[in-house]
């Protein structure tokens, strides 16, 4: 299974689904596979209000959902990772009726304190990070970790699942290893996004590089100025005097690399790229496009087909 199309293949099974349980459990590739049950959220009417006897992960394959947690109520969009640790009580408040929400249900007795010590080798950075991590989760029993749909995280996420689905050899191993890469990724992601981990005097075009690989598909000047503490003008001006380019030059240069990268692969129709690089125009995406390229996405994405031999008529 393509890891691009997952999210329409788990929102074929709602669709298809007839039961009025509030999870249905999505069978193992391996029925031997023991590490975690995934579950996808059904559409039904209802509470769905749920206290965890496991450790959980929340994973938005698609569209939007708010979880409320105690008093949180966290709006979750697609990309996005929710941490639940066991007793952990929440509430599914709202989806829409397009959200394909997954559940990997460890089994009993994984804790994620255990689990984060094994990151951390590299001394004092390392461990002062994971000890946060783990603190917040014991305090407030969940872990919201914001990526998007295509970061490499979430990529990630995708072949976790897929891998579950399917029997491959040694789905376990990889399984457990591209649990560790995404939650790492993730966590690094967070770090980056934050403003207290920035110094307003040091500001270097990295960090801006890192946050706008982030969040390039779901961005504004106003939120990047927020998560460095400035003000909008203010940042703004601060951004093209240190690099020599503006904000929205920078996010657009970013939007066409990843559009680029999805036009090399033939079962991403262009109305999906041009929603998931961030363009809710394609007038507007098709002019940039050119700007950028001096063609159009479609005979960009024939050139890349004939470099990578792939013929589909």
């Amino acid at each position: 299974m393509a890891a691009v199309a997952l999210d329409q293949y788990l929102a074929s099974i709602l669709k298809s689904n007839s039961t009025d349980k509030n999870e249905i459990k999505l069978e193992a590739g391996n029925p031997d596979f023991d590490l975690f049950a995934i579950y996808l959220e059904n559409h039904n009417k209802g509470i769905h209000l749920y206290r965890m006897d496991v450790s959980t992960i929340l994973y938005v394959a698609k569209s939007t959902v708010t979880i409320k947690s105690g008093e949180k109520i966290i709006t979750m969009k697609s990309g996005n990772v929710l941490l639940l640790t066991e007793g952990c009580k929440y509430e599914v408040v709202d989806q829409k009726e397009d959200t394909v929400l997954a559940k990997l249900k460890f089994r009993p007795g994984f804790k994620y304190r255990k689990y984060f010590k094994d990151f951390s080798y590299k001394g004092k950075q390392e461990n002062k990070i994971i000890n946060q991590i783990v603190d917040s989760l014991q305090n407030e029993h969940v872990l919201w970790l914001k990526n998007n749909q295509i970061t490499r995280a979430s990529q990630v996420m995708q072949h976790i699942i897929g891998g579950y689905l399917n029997n491959d050899l040694f789905a376990k191993a990889l399984i457990q290893a591209e649990l560790t890469v995404m939650l790492i990724i993730s966590i690094r992601n967070q770090r980056m996004a934050t403003p207290n981990n920035l110094d307003k005097t040091k500001f270097e075009k990295k960090s801006l590089d890192n946050y706008i690989d982030a969040h390039f598909a779901d961005v504004s000047l106003s939120d990047a100025a927020k998560y460095f503490g400035f003000n909008p003008n203010y940042f703004s001006n601060m951004v093209k005097t240190k690099t020599g380019k503006s904000f929205v030059d920078h996010v657009d240069d970013r939007r066409m690399q990843e559009a680029r990268e999805l036009l090399a692969q033939p079962d991403i129709s262009l109305k999906d790229i041009i929603g998931r690089v961030g363009y809710s125009s394609k007038s507007f995406f098709y002019k940039k496009f050119n700007q950028y390229y001096h063609m159009t996405p479609a005979a960009m994405r024939e050139e890349l087909f004939k470099q990578a031999n792939i013929n589909l008529r």
